[in-house]
């Protein structure tokens, strides 16, 4: 075997492992699931979004359902100009999603409910290296999306039962048989870039799953 070739599965091994956190071991230590004390959603750090289609931070413990009066909020940042930031969607289900992605630059916002189906462009690029905020608030039946506090569009009927699962990052390979998770990966390609300052009003019962994530620096 030449050397580069072992260069070259080095790498790839490097980057597909497989890093899964269950919230009690996590408690008791972070580096066994991370690899770094660094690589948290939450926090100012971030975790980096790796352009593998195994990439993902994936939270399935809300404490209750993301439903009306609820909201979720993040921090990105990114030179790529496609790939998904975030979806929800509900346990068991193949139809309800709400999502978040870059579309040439934009960020593009999906709604696929039973009774309400929307797609909308926000007029700003997005993909320059810098830091920007995405916000979602469910109110009143409405679905409020917010790009650095600014609100671009009128409020959108968010028919859609209470969210069990919120994803960033490429598609979780249990959400594969979603009709609506399925527009996601094809159109928008993969994420490449970093996440930070995840904030859900549900709370959550379980720290979040990390998959072939790394430190965002």
């Amino acid at each position: 075997m030449l050397v580069s070739e072992m260069i070259i599965m080095i790498y790839v091994l490097l980057f597909t492992l497989i890093i899964y956190c269950e919230g009690r071991s996590l408690r008791r230590d972070r580096s066994i699931c991370s690899g770094s004390s660094k690589i948290d959603i939450q926090t100012s750090y971030g975790v980096k979004i790796e352009p593998f289609d195994q990439s993902n931070v994936y939270i399935d413990s809300l404490s209750e359902p993301f439903e009306d009066r609820h909201s979720l909020r993040f921090e990105f940042k990114t030179t790529s100009g496609n790939g998904t930031l975030f979806y929800a969607v509900r346990r068991n289900d193949l139809q309800d999603m709400v999502s978040g992605s870059l579309h040439e630059g934009y960020p593009q916002f999906k709604i696929r409910c039973m009774s309400s189906y929307a797609d909308f462009t926000i007029p700003v690029r997005v993909d320059d290296g810098e830091w920007h905020r995405v916000r979602f608030i469910r109110r009143h039946g409405k679905g409020i999306f917010l790009v650095d506090e600014l609100e671009y569009f009128d409020q959108y009927y968010v028919s859609c039962g209470g969210f069990t699962s919120i994803n960033f990052g490429n598609r979780n390979p249990a959400h594969y048989q979603s009709k609506s998770v399925k527009e996601l990966q094809d159109k928008d390609g993969q994420m490449d870039g970093c996440i930070r300052r995840f904030y859900i009003s549900t709370g959550k019962d379980a720290h979040p799953h990390y998959t072939t994530v790394s430190e965002c620096n």
